[in-house]
């Protein structure tokens, strides 16, 4: 049959010289990246099978898939088929991605969970991590077909490859129809534009081409005749194709000395004026059992297998072998592995559109209670059931209540959508009622809006009697309070819950340990240390995890702001070794963790602090896009006080999606770099962007980088007087506990203060620091204080101890702002010896910083006793070159040059695999190449270090 043939691409000489290219370079280790769009069979399937074929000649591993209509609601749906993620893979990493993928099954009957972060976000972590470790053993290919009809997770995803493609040796290709149009594709497009990727935008062959093809297909020239016929293709291939083949079904052609024409019995066969038709005229060649099996394959996703296919149709596998095997010779069906597909997805659309609505509703609802009998997967079932909500019967709800949080976790989005429809339809006595609102409530705070969730959960506790979700509930609404900052809602919620006789114990100490945790943050410490005494005795009674853990943690922010660090991280131990890996806990694992980075961190346990934090990066690289960028901004904050400003302002590259508070973090800390670099203007954007000019609320940590930023730009105006008062509200109740984990703010008040003639000030300063001394005795603290007396004091002999101090522990920008006070106050006494000393090593502190701003404050302030800086400035890297590289950059260009993987670098550097990304990113463009192979090149070239 001509239909049987991949139909040559005929007039595509340039399109094939792109994909050539491309196949070549990823070859070479040069990723890419392409989008093929165009009209339905206007050869874009024929164009990426040839580019695939070169590729597999090449030797590249190719991987490919095809998007449908029904799977827009499914996450990832289309990228798990691509990437072959299955938990029985013979490829141990594909076993291991399967593997973190899965999710905790659910318990049988109506249930409501409240899990942490975004499995679908965490998924396509998982999923790009794989594809570095493919990338790791080879050049690789991947390429999906028809992307308008992907869903929203696999489109970002597209979109994240796309970018990692230029610095791995990937080929990402992507095909696409101008109809339906999405705004979610046209970021797509920019971000190929951005990255250096490719378009091809395929249009209709000119009539020589179109006969050119006929010819090739019909295997003679085109008579006049036939070329009229032909010119309803209207320059489309598969048209051609196809118009072709039914007139040869039909006997409608003749070939006579080289030349095809129509037969005069063809002149006189009806015209086929869509491709529609000739679809259809294809399809009716078919047994009437093969077509009505092939309805029902319409109703399945793009790919399914044979038994998937006698679920559906409620018949044996065996039964279908005839069907299947008369289906692949007549060129609908193609082999894809163990999988089936439609050889085009207009094939696939005619069969689905030419059934009438009422008999596909009943088809899809026969299929989705076939499939659930045989245990298909929720989302597969869920795929089925969403196109006919309108005609839903009884016995969708029963399957939604037992099955919603498994769905949930697999498909939000699809879940949330028959969720809400069950909601507006259910009879207000149904008995399913609070758990689905509850179910939906639950989905609904993990994935927005929280207004929403807090909405339905209000409801369900006006209609149910069972205590066991209303303690869920009541539990969901004071998470609430806490995410938002809402301390006395959640204060107000306890008391409203303890009312009610409904609530069982369990539930009365966990809601207890997190009115501890709401009391201590009101300020309300005595309180607080009686909730959280009373939650873990019962906690312990009841055996509960839960209430133990966040009564644990509120015992160890107790114990720490009472200065009793060591007390503080043994209960911050205590309560991760009690919690394990609980999935519904793995939101207080990550406070927990970060908490205790701060813990080890303040008492200059720096390693440890480290491996604690990369604990929490790995971990919330598996919870979802805002708890690692929350985790991300921590990162930064640590490089920021040990003096890695480059990799702080690499890691907050990445952060993507942040609560409210986190922003001000993120915007105050790039500010404060921005501004002891010089960078006024980019300062000044940060501190005038939507997120940094809000005024302090809950997490004053957040906003204390924001008063640090804007206090030095109005030290550099030469305002003293404003930057004392931005300053100042350090001194407030607001920041108490933030400035006993940062002491080291307080000299920046004091000399300032003592700068505008403020000694007021200065002195309160001063007293804020000897306070913080004698509530938590530590090294750090004690050198903050040291530090401002010797300001206040004039006291060289103060100052030269926090200098020692802050050199031992590491910490490069409070030691050249010490040093640079040292200096000031030893030449101020006359030593001006000792002062030019302690000035030229602030300087080269400074210059290894890059911090413009306190090399030029510190030259003016020793510049009235005559002494000048030296010939050293500024650390000024080159722009490109081995030498414009950062010292991580240089680590991570050397482990790149050895071969590993971006995951396989984080893993060895303490670092997220996106971190890394970001530095091979840097890596990239400042030494000029296109490849990780010329990344070892260069690493040879420029001694790395080991």
């Amino acid at each position: 049959m001509l239909g049987q043939q991949l139909h040559p691409l005929i007039g595509r000489d340039a399109e094939r010289a792109v994909l050539d290219r491309l196949v070549a370079d990823v070859t070479a280790g040069r990723g890419g990246s392409l989008l093929i769009e165009g009209e339905p069979g206007i050869g874009k399937s024929a164009l990426l099978a040839l580019a695939l074929s070169g590729a597999r000649a090449a030797g590249c591993e190719v991987l490919t898939g095809q998007c449908d209509e029904l799977g827009q609601r499914l996450p990832l749906s289309v990228m798990t088929r691509l990437l072959e993620v299955e938990t029985g893979s013979a490829d141990p990493r594909r076993a291991e991605a399967a593997l973190a993928l899965e999710q905790p099954e659910q318990a049988p009957g109506w249930t409501m969970r409240l899990l942490a972060g975004d499995p679908v976000v965490a998924a396509t972590e998982q999923l790009l991590v794989l594809v570095d470790r493919l990338c790791a053993t080879g050049p690789l290919v991947l390429a999906v077909e028809d992307l308008q009809w992907a869903d929203e997770a696999s489109l970002l995803m597209w979109r994240r490859l796309c970018r990692a493609a230029v610095q791995l040796p990937l080929l990402v290709i992507g095909t696409c129809r101008p109809v339906p149009g999405r705004a979610d594709l046209e970021p797509l497009r920019r971000d190929l534009r951005s990255q250096g990727g490719q378009s091809i935008s395929l249009g209709q062959l000119p009539e020589a081409h179109v006969a050119e093809l006929a010819g090739l297909l019909a295997r003679g020239v085109p008579g006049p005749m036939l070329t009229e016929r032909l010119r309803s293709a209207a320059g489309n291939p598969l048209y051609v194709r196809e118009l072709l083949d039914a007139l040869e079904r039909v006997g409608a052609l003749h070939s006579v000395g080289g030349r095809v024409e129509l037969t005069a019995a063809g002149q006189d066969v009806g015209e086929l004026n869509a491709l529609g038709d000739v679809i259809a005229d294809r399809l009716a060649g078919l047994t009437a059992d093969a077509r009505d099996v092939l309805r029902t394959a319409s109703l399945l996703g793009p790919e399914f297998s044979v038994t998937d296919l006698a679920a559906a149709v409620g018949r044996g596998a065996g039964s279908l072998l005839a069907v299947v095997e008369e289906a692949l010779g007549a060129g609908v069906l193609e082999s894809v592995g163990s999988r089936l597909r439609f050889r085009h997805g207009l094939l696939k659309e005619v069969l689905y559109e030419a059934m009438p609505e009422p008999l596909r509703a009943a088809f899809l609802r026969r299929a989705a209670q076939d499939l659930m009998a045989a245990g298909a997967p929720v989302e597969r079932v869920a795929e089925l059931i969403l196109p006919v909500l309108g005609t839903a019967e009884d016995w969708e709800w029963e399957w939604l209540a037992d099955n919603a949080v498994r769905l949930g976790v697999r498909a939000p989005i699809a879940a949330a959508e028959l969720l809400e429809h069950a909601l507006r339809h259910a009879r207000p006595d149904d008995p399913r009622l609070p758990v689905l609102t509850a179910q939906l409530a639950a989905l609904y705070f993990r994935m927005g809006p929280l207004d929403r969730a807090e909405e339905l959960a209000r409801s369900v506790l006006r209609h149910t009697s069972d205590y066991e979700l209303i303690g869920r509930v009541r539990w969901l609404l004071s998470t609430i309070g806490m995410r938002t900052g809402r301390y006395e809602y959640v204060v107000e919620n306890w008391r409203a819950a303890t009312a009610d006789p409904r609530l069982g114990p369990v539930w009365r100490a966990r809601l207890l340990a997190l009115v501890a945790l709401a009391r201590h943050l009101l300020g309300q410490i005595g309180r607080a240390r009686l909730a959280m005494a009373e939650a873990l005795a019962e906690g312990r009674r009841l055996g509960d995890p839960t209430a133990v853990g966040y009564a644990l943690h509120a015992a160890s922010v107790i114990r720490s702001w009472h200065g009793d660090q060591a007390g503080a991280l043994a209960l911050n131990g205590e309560a991760l070794a009690e919690i394990g890996n609980e999935p519904e806990l793995v939101d207080l694992r990550l406070i927990l963790l970060g908490k205790r980075v701060t813990e080890l961190d303040g008492v200059d346990r720096l390693q440890e602090a480290e491996e604690a934090l990369a604990q929490a990066r790995t971990l919330a690289e598996r919870v979802g896009a805002t708890r690692l960028s929350m985790t991300l901004v921590q990162s930064a904050e640590r490089y920021h006080e040990h003096g890695h400003w480059d990799d702080a302002l690499a890691v907050l590259d990445e952060v993507t999606d942040l609560p409210p508070l986190w922003r001000l973090a993120r915007h105050g800390l790039l500010a404060l770099i921005s501004a002891r670099r010089g960078h006024w203007q980019e300062a000044a954007g940060h501190l005038d962007a939507p997120a940094g000019r809000k005024a302090p609320s809950a997490g004053p940590v957040a906003t204390a980088y924001l008063l640090l930023a804007r206090s030095l730009l109005a030290e550099r105006a030469g305002r003293l007087g404003e930057a004392v008062e931005v300053l100042a509200e350090l001194l407030t109740d607001t920041y108490a506990h933030d400035v006993g984990n940062h002491p080291e703010w307080l000299p920046a008040l004091v000399r300032l203060a003592l700068a505008a003639d403020d000694r007021q000030t200065a002195s309160a300063a001063a007293l804020a620091a000897r306070q913080e001394v004698d509530r938590q005795p530590r090294p750090r603290t004690r050198a903050a204080a040291d530090w401002c007396s010797g300001l206040l004091d004039q006291d060289p002999a103060l100052l030269l101890a926090a200098v020692d101090y802050h050199r031992a522990a590491d910490r490069p920008p409070d030691l050249g702002n010490a040093l640079e006070d040292l200096a000031s106050v030893q030449a101020a006494s006359g030593d001006l010896d000792a002062a030019r000393a302690s000035f030229g090593e602030a300087l080269a502190v400074c210059a290894d910083l890059g911090a413009v701003w306190d090399a030029r404050r510190a030259a003016a302030r020793l510049h009235p006793w005559g002494l000048r800086p030296g010939s050293r400035g500024p650390n000024v890297r080159p722009s490109s070159g081995w030498e414009a590289l950062t010292v991580t950059e240089r680590r991570v260009a050397d482990l790149v040059a050895q071969g590993l993987s971006n995951p396989d670098i984080a893993t060895r550097l303490l670092l997220s695999r996106r971190t890394v990304e970001t530095h091979v990113s840097h890596i990239l463009t400042k030494l000029q190449v296109r490849s990780r192979r010329e990344v070892g090149a260069a690493a040879e070239a420029g001694s790395p270090m080991p």
